[in-house]
């Protein structure tokens, strides 16, 4: 046997003492899974929801008397069933310079949620978040690109299954004409306010 041979023959020897006895190549290192995450939502947490229960069967009750006639809506209401669920309209006692007023719950199976209501954003050509009105997360939407000329409709987030919306049409008069958000979301309070108090 030559040199080399003998001296391959000693290198594969120890290398086996060394696997006998725990030794040998390290172990490939193990790489951890990536942690899973869960979905995030788009739409903004609904940190402090609201039942509408009491109202479904009174919708009309969601703005007072003395809250309508802050914006001329005095007629007499008229409630109603619409495709998302109850309704009701507060019209304005002069057409010319008052505000007319109208307010939706989506307690159909089928209206949409708050979640989807996000997801599907670009279904309006106006969709404004805007943060909380009195701890109730809201959007302005409009069915034009901008709310300038006496309509907007403020949406709000109830809870993660109901939502509603509260509109508003301005006359040509008034002078929130070009700014109709402002009162929408003035009107929305109102209505949040009215849920929390339970009627």
């Amino acid at each position: 046997m030559t040199r080399t041979v003998q001296l391959a023959a000693i290198i594969s020897l120890s290398t086996l003492m060394l696997a006998a006895c725990g030794g040998g190549a390290p172990e490939p290192a193990q790489t951890s899974a990536p942690a899973s995450t869960s979905k995030q939502g788009v739409a903004p947490p609904i940190n402090n929801p609201l039942s509408a229960d009491r109202f479904k069967d009174r919708v009309c009750d969601l703005l007072t008397p003395q809250q309508r006639a802050t914006v001329g809506a005095t007629e007499t209401p008229e409630p109603r069933e619409s495709v998302l669920g109850p309704a009701c309209t507060w019209d304005a006692k002069d057409v010319s310079e008052d505000t007319r007023v109208s307010a939706t719950l989506y307690t159909k199976p089928e209206a949409i949620k708050w979640e989807r209501f996000f997801e599907e954003r670009d279904r309006n050509p106006f969709f404004e978040p805007v943060g909380e009105l009195a701890g109730t997360p809201a959007v302005h939407t409009h069915d034009e690109k901008v709310a300038e000329r006496g309509g907007c409709t403020t949406n709000l987030g109830l809870s993660k299954e109901l939502m509603m919306h509260v509109s508003v049409n301005l006359p040509l008069k008034s002078p929130d004409y070009k700014t109709p958000c402002k009162v929408s979301d003035r009107m929305a309070t109102f209505v949040i306010q009215n849920l929390r108090a339970g009627g």
